[in-house]
């Protein structure tokens, strides 16, 4: 642009807003998200039969259960991989048209405004009837594995968004946090699929591995229904490992849950602390990718805190965390179907196998760690046998 244009520009425009694009620019890629959003999940007010969440439940009740648990939740199925892998197979079989680019870049506001709606479903309250020992825990095996992830993906050189997203999804148990910390890390797309479907793997290796370990250790069910959720992956896989263990270590991992579910936020808070801080001490190196292009702490995140916090007071009560709920599934569905739209397989698969290294070296220490504690409480009564 010419010093010419950049007068006339200021001449014209009429507020801030301006800078947006136009109704009739966004439109195309908006009905884009709008349609893989519909028929990726059951959303809220959309009465439509024909859907991916449909499809796989049908197949669930075909395959049938996996030790008390849907096989397609066990695979991570919900309300954002649905229209993150259907935005995919849309995109790579037809291709996306220029036209439709301009509205898929709303994925930057409907992200945030997404993870804020988020708040009220983390009252920490919840998690007090856990006991104080099985909530120690959850917040060692949390911190302590965002921390050796982030280490070992320095270790293993890989990039820092990357080893970030990384982080977040296995600290907190959740691939749904490798998008939420997408645009806190400034994350590219295809390395926040690609941790996400690492993690899923993995977690399907340690649903298999925590049952054998354990009955060597001869933990007791209950333990081990604690042990099940802070060391295996999302809550379906550990609660399917628990109940592969035993009948009551399912019941109690579906307990200890709870802890893992209301501290997901300090998960993926410290990942973006850590990252950010060292961005600002390490300036000048190109190496440093993650957060770059953030100069200050975001004010969207600083919303969804003191939301959090106000949900931690219990001041959300049910109508209003339903209503914002059905919000996150819209925002969550629509965004993740502009993400799908946006890449293709080659950006999937370009991270490459260090960022699965990563995700199994990590994993394997923090299964052991977590049996260690688990097996150290019971012996020293800590926890209850």
């Amino acid at each position: 642009m010419t010093p010419h244009d950049v007068s006339a520009y200021g001449r014209t425009r009429k507020s801030i807003l301006s800078s947006l694009y136009g109704y009739g620019e966004i439109l195309p890629g908006l009905l884009a998200m709008l349609f893989i959003g519909i028929f990726a999940n059951n959303l809220p007010g959309v009465p439509n039969p024909f859907t991916l969440e449909n499809l796989f439940a049908w197949l669930d009740g075909v395959v049938g259960p996996l030790h008390h648990t849907p096989l397609f939740q066990i695979l991570n199925s919900n309300f954002v991989w649905n229209p993150l892998l259907l935005g995919l197979l849309v995109g790579n079989v037809f291709g996306v048209p220029d036209s439709w680019k301009r509205g898929l870049s709303l994925i930057h506001m409907l992200m945030p405004l997404g993870i804020i709606l988020l708040a009220p479903h983390f009252p920490i309250g919840h998690a007090f009837k856990l006991g104080l020992v099985p909530m120690l825990l959850c917040v060692a095996a949390l911190l302590g594995t965002a921390g050796l992830t982030l280490l070992l993906a320095r270790l293993c050189k890989v990039d820092d968004r990357h080893g970030a997203v990384i982080a977040g999804g296995l600290c907190t148990g959740d691939p749904h946090a490798c998008a939420i910390l997408m645009p806190l890390i400034k994350a590219k797309g295809g390395q926040v699929v690609n941790a996400a479907a690492g993690l899923v793997v993995f977690g399907l290796v340690a649903m298999a591995a925590m049952p054998v370990l354990a009955g060597w250790l001869g933990l007791p069910e209950q333990a081990f229904g604690l042990a099940a959720v802070l060391g295996v992956g999302n809550g379906a896989q550990a609660t399917s490992a628990a109940f592969a263990y035993g009948y009551e270590a399912g019941r109690y991992a579906g307990w200890f849950d709870v802890g893992r579910l209301v501290i997901m936020p300090a998960g993926f808070l410290s990942v973006f602390s850590v990252m950010f801080v060292r961005k600002l001490r390490h300036q000048a190196d190109p190496d440093v990718r993650a957060t770059r292009g953030i100069d200050r702490f975001p004010v969207w995140l600083g919303v969804f805190v003191v939301c959090w916090l106000l949900a931690c007071l219990h001041l959300f009560h049910e109508p209003a965390r339903h209503a914002m709920f059905v919000m996150v599934k819209w925002t969550f569905s629509l965004a993740a179907a502009s993400l799908g739209l946006s890449l293709s397989w080659r950006d999937v698969l370009a991270p490459g196998p260090r960022g699965l290294a990563v995700i199994a070296m990590a994993g394997i220490i923090r299964m052991a760690a977590v049996l260690a504690m688990v097996a150290i409480c019971i012996k020293t009564g800590l926890l209850p046998q």
